[in-house]
């Protein structure tokens, strides 16, 4: 399993592709009849302007929820809706009157809740009202202090990924720990033993730790091109323990060009083979790398040719969908059989795979975020799990899953942590209930479970 990571040299181009959230022209995937937001609020009537926490989750009892705004009396009362009406699965079990600024609501959230933003009313004693609406959420979307985005998680739920610039890694056993300063990072093995990235001086870079404690992990330098641009580990290939055994990634040669590189795991150390350029294309990197050496990517982030490489390093230039002019590959399943990435939206290729012969490739659009979004919507898959059955990414500027089994895909929203409820999902890990890492609010790394 591997995910895209962190690009602080690639926001330009992600600008373009969409991994910047984008506006949406049309209402809320996740509430279609709902209005489009506003601050309700009758002449002298209540006004109600955020809640924290603004999110919950599936079968949170007790929560209580701090409501701000004005206008608020000794015998308000809160209520939890969707579409204008008191919504039965999230209770208020008590309204508590702070000030005519603040109120608590202490409510009770049904594990069949739907995963979805929720109106908060307010009710005066004398019967004005006053409605904030999409001031809750409920989410699959668990913050991670200490993080400001996910990047990728491994099978027992340890997440890689960063806090500004500092890379580090949490895990529900070990917590917090810092891995290096002024470093990138792009996936963790399966195991969770094993970080890849760039360090502070560009060179590509693996950081290991038995333990995932702080103060253990160790960096080991790979070998790059010579150039003074160094290069990357984006990709990790993990054995059936979850080590890492093969990385794929970039480095810069000579001429100034990046070429996609393969790191297979040796007795002694790491070795190193380069792999094709594709003709036609001045250069390009892998993005994530299988078992079996099969090798994704791109020639530029976001954009403009997805890539596959097989096991001996051939290229194969991946079809765009009807009417796109890019595509990037960003993920590939276990037996090399799917490919997740965007190609005027999110997207997978597909091929079969029969008496060990592999057919030709397909692309296949997992949405439709023009339809979904507007006209400026856009969409991308970043991972998929070994099995194929599950890829996430974002979609309207919301973290999303698509499930691929059953010759249809479903798409489900994992939401964020409540307004502006943007978020996206970076990684899958390959655990029977999977969970997913990334980032909400755009600074806050979060992971996603029960999805």
């Amino acid at each position: 399993m591997a995910a895209p990571l962190r690009w602080r040299v690639f926001v330009s181009a992600l600008t373009l592709m969409a991994l910047v959230p984008q506006a949406c022209d049309t209402p809320r995937i996740d509430s279609p009849a709902s209005p489009v937001p506003t601050f309700g609020k009758s002449s002298g009537g209540p006004a109600v302007n955020a809640a924290n926490p603004a999110s919950g989750h599936q079968g949170d009892v007790t929560l209580d929820v701090t409501i701000t705004g004005s206008g608020f009396d000794s015998g308000s009362r809160a209520s939890w809706q969707r579409n204008g009406v008191p919504d039965p699965k999230i209770t208020v079990n008590s309204t508590r009157y702070n000030s005519t600024t603040s109120l608590t609501a202490n409510i009770t959230i049904a594990a069949d809740a739907v995963v979805a933003t929720y109106d908060i009313a307010v009710t005066t004693s004398t019967g004005k009202k006053g409605i904030g609406a999409e001031m809750f959420t409920v989410t699959y979307a668990v913050p991670i202090s200490g993080l400001t985005e996910g990047r990728a998680i491994s099978d027992g739920g340890a997440v890689a990924g960063a806090n500004g610039t500092t890379v580090v890694s949490w895990s529900p056993s070990s917590g917090l720990a810092a891995v290096a300063t002024n470093s990138d990072v792009w996936d963790i093995d399966r195991a969770g033993h094993t970080i890849a990235g760039r360090d502070a001086a560009g060179k590509p870079v693996i950081w290991t730790s038995a333990t995932g404690l702080p103060g253990s992990w160790a960096a080991t330098t790979l070998a790059d091109l010579g150039s003074a641009n160094g290069g990357a580990v984006r990709g990790i290939a993990s054995d059936a323990s979850g080590n890492a055994v093969m990385l794929t990634g970039n480095a810069f040669s000579l001429d100034g060009r990046k070429n996609a590189l393969v790191w297979t795991r040796t007795p002694n150390g790491w070795s190193q083979r380069v792999f094709a350029r594709p003709a036609g294309l001045t250069g390009a990197w892998g993005q994530d790398i299988n078992r079996r050496g099969q090798v994704v990517g791109m020639d530029g982030s976001g954009c403009c040719s997805a890539v596959y490489w097989d096991s001996l390093g051939a290229p194969t230039k991946l079809p765009l969908t009807s009417g796109a002019s890019a595509a990037a590959a960003w993920s590939i399943n276990g037996d090399g059989t799917i490919v997740v990435g965007n190609s005027g939206g999110a997207v997978m290729w597909r091929r079969t795979l029969v008496g060990n012969v592999y057919g030709p490739w397909t692309v296949i659009a997992l949405e439709n975020p023009t339809a979904l979004c507007g006209k400026t919507g856009t969409s991308v898959a970043y991972d998929v799990n070994s099995a194929g059955t599950i890829a996430v990414g974002t979609s309207c500027g919301l973290a999303v899953a698509w499930s691929l089994t059953g010759g249809s895909v479903t798409r489900v929203v994992l939401q964020g942590l409540g307004p502006p409820n943007q978020a996206t999902a970076y990684g899958i890990n390959d655990a029977a209930s999977p969970r997913a890492a990334g980032l909400a609010n755009n600074s806050q790394g979060v992971y996603w479970w029960g999805f």
